[in-house]
């Protein structure tokens, strides 16, 4: 199952990369870094995450800066030091408008909405509530206002999430709406993720090849979500790890053996570098 070794390998975060409790295994990773440092193989975190978040779990690493960052579904790539590489920032009426019809229409009642900007993340959940201070985990600057549309910094991704699975309702509802606009793809545990159409993780690997001359073909993803897919597809080796949704599994081409709770990702990565 190892493969021709890619020339590009790039890698969802939670729920494919790390384990069920955020982590992963930094020292095993970072001899692997070394590795296809050695033998020029790039790195790409592919993220929905925000950039602080990304770059704070690889922060012990000595050869941090061998990574690149798609963050934020897409909207966002950088070089493992902040340096912005292309950017997608969703015009404000258009966020807006999206914002406002959300917390209008029945479909989309009872969610948790999060405004990522380029300088911070936004909500309207109090600050002092639960579910803010679990948000947190993931977006480290998540700033509190009292309403989402008078933000002045640049949006680049709206984050919904709703305390349950299965969302494919709201999806195909938001896109409905939304069409040609704006798009809606599933994040996994009941998150969706809205970008620009075309602003996705696909188009950031796509981008990141045409920069380093290195085709599709002679790269590699893994995932486990709808936001995942387009990825998978596009690479000459996508993986669904074991446990991603049931969708991706069905559409992918390839699986791993093993689950993110396995190190899905570091096990394959080993068989190339065998």
């Amino acid at each position: 199952m190892g493969g021709v070794t890619p020339r590009l390998i790039a890698t969802d975060l939670d729920g494919t990369f790390l384990d069920n409790d955020g982590r992963y295994d930094a020292h095993r990773f970072e001899a692997q870094l070394t590795v296809m440092a050695q033998r020029q193989v790039r790195f790409v975190v592919a993220t929905g995450d925000p950039l602080d978040h990304a770059q704070e779990l690889f922060a012990p690493l000595k050869h941090r800066a061998a990574i690149t960052y798609v963050v934020e579904d897409g909207a966002l790539i950088t070089t493992a030091t902040g340096q912005v590489l292309k950017c997608a920032a969703i015009p404000t009426t258009l966020w807006q408008a999206a914002v406002t019809w959300i917390s209008r229409t029945p479909v989309m009642a009872d969610c948790f909405v999060i405004a990522c900007g380029w300088r911070k993340a936004y909500t309207q959940l109090p600050a002092d509530s639960e579910r803010f201070k679990e948000s947190q985990v993931f977006y480290p600057s998540l700033t509190h206002v009292d309403q989402l549309t008078t933000v002045t910094d640049g949006i680049l991704k709206l984050d919904l999430t709703w305390l349950k699975t299965d969302i494919a309702p709201q999806v195909a509802a938001f896109n409905q709406r939304f069409v040609g606009s704006l798009r809606a793809t599933s994040s996994g545990l009941g998150g969706m993720n809205v970008t620009l159409p075309g602003v996705n993780k696909a188009a950031a690997l796509q981008y990141l090849g045409d920069t380093w001359q290195i085709g599709s073909a002679q790269m590699a993803a893994f995932g486990d979500s709808g936001n995942d897919a387009a990825m998978l597809e596009l690479v000459g080796q996508g993986f669904a790890v074991a446990n991603a949704a049931p969708e991706v599994l069905r559409e992918s081409r390839q699986q791993t053996p093993d689950t993110n709770d396995e190190g899905a990702v570091l096990n394959q990565i080993a068989r190339w570098l065998v």
